[in-house]
């Protein structure tokens, strides 16, 4: 099934630290009106601006680009932290996904870590349709960089 996708780089305001980055990879069903939306930790993001330490902050970045490129009437997302060796120049291992478990409020987004729960890489290729994740150096080798 060929869902309408996204790949971007993209930035946000970290609550302590400034600016910051990470990768974005969503796929949209118009049938249901939800989208996946993948988040990738990346290792020239500086570590103390990281995506765990209030994702909340991150889904209220994300959103507006999932509106503009998906569908602004989407209805709900799945949001998945994703971390590798891609992540941390001192982590090696393999590929983790945590799906996060945000609640929604009057104003956005709140994160409590319950709820969270760990992926497979099997069922985040089955959340993107059937099309496993490319890897992120070449995801990243085919986007123009942040400027």
């Amino acid at each position: 099934m060929n869902l309408p996708q996204i790949a971007q780089l993209f930035r946000w305001q970290h609550p302590l630290a400034g600016e910051a980055h990470a990768l974005l990879r969503a796929v949209y069903d118009p049938a249901t009106g939800q989208a996946v939306a993948v988040v990738s930790e990346l290792a020239d993001n500086p570590d103390d601006r990281g995506i765990t330490f209030d994702f909340s902050c991150v889904a209220e970045a994300v959103l507006p680009l999932l509106r503009a490129k998906l569908s602004p009437q989407l209805s709900s997302v799945l949001w998945i932290a994703h971390f590798g060796d891609f992540s941390y120049h001192y982590v090696a291992g393999p590929e983790s996904f945590t799906a996060v478990s945000l609640d929604v409020t009057g104003n956005g987004y709140t994160d409590d870590y319950a709820g969270d729960r760990e992926l497979t890489t099997d069922e985040v290729t089955r959340l993107f349709g059937g099309h496993p994740l490319a890897p992120v150096p070449e995801v990243l080798a085919g986007l123009d960089p942040l400027t």
